[in-house]
């Protein structure tokens, strides 16, 4: 399975920003085969951002649903529509599940926590085995399932980690069992030498349609 991602930074007003953002998301919904979820970065990227994001059996897959929308009206006068919105140019993201489970997109108001990290070139595959282990582990502390992507664009060597809650009292609930679990600080010391130093990152975001 493949996890495609569009990142957006927005500039303006929420009350025009997230009227629109959720009009084009329901808009390529109705128009193509994907299942578009909207997600609003709390944390990690600038004020404003956006992602949408959405699973996928291929690139192809992904071709041949969104070709269509370039030459479609709509599509076009809604991105058009927000011409004046956008700070920078977007960034689209191809992932690759390497462990979990597929599933439905979580339900709107959840939290959904993103850690990502870029394996030394010469210690991938000792990183990968790492990043499944530690997602293991994590899921048995906090009772909840964790995904690992690897970035397929971008970055060589880069890990995605994602795992979400319902709500945001149960995200920090899980962020809180973390903190002193010896088991999970152990396991992060044994990662030195397997990630470029740095290169770790963190994000949390909220689904918002």
């Amino acid at each position: 399975m493949l996890l495609y991602s569009r990142l957006v930074t927005l500039t303006g007003s929420p009350r025009q920003i997230m009227p629109w953002a959720t009009e084009i998301t329901a808009y390529v919904n109705a128009h193509t085969d994907l299942d578009v979820s909207l997600w609003a970065v709390d944390y990690g990227y600038p004020i404003g951002t956006l992602a949408w994001s959405a699973r996928l059996e291929s690139q192809a897959a992904l071709v041949a649903a969104t070709g269509p929308l370039l030459a479609d009206d709509g599509y076009l006068d809604l991105l058009e529509a927000a011409a004046t919105l956008i700070a920078a140019p977007g960034q689209d993201s191809l992932r690759d599940l390497v462990y979990g489970t597929p599933s439905e997109p979580p339900p709107l108001g959840s939290i959904a926590r993103l850690t990502t990290a870029t394996a030394e070139v010469d210690r991938i595959g000792d990183a990968m085995g790492w990043a499944v282990e530690i997602a293991q582990y994590v899921e048995g502390v906090m009772d909840s399932p964790v995904s690992v992507f690897t970035e397929m664009f971008g970055g060589m060597g880069r890990i995605v980690w994602i795992g979400s809650q319902s709500t945001i009292v149960a995200a920090e609930s899980a962020a809180a069992k973390m903190v002193g679990d010896t088991g999970y600080l152990s396991r992060m010391v044994s990662s030195k030498g397997l990630f470029i130093p740095g290169s770790g990152h963190v994000t949390q975001a909220t689904r918002v349609a």
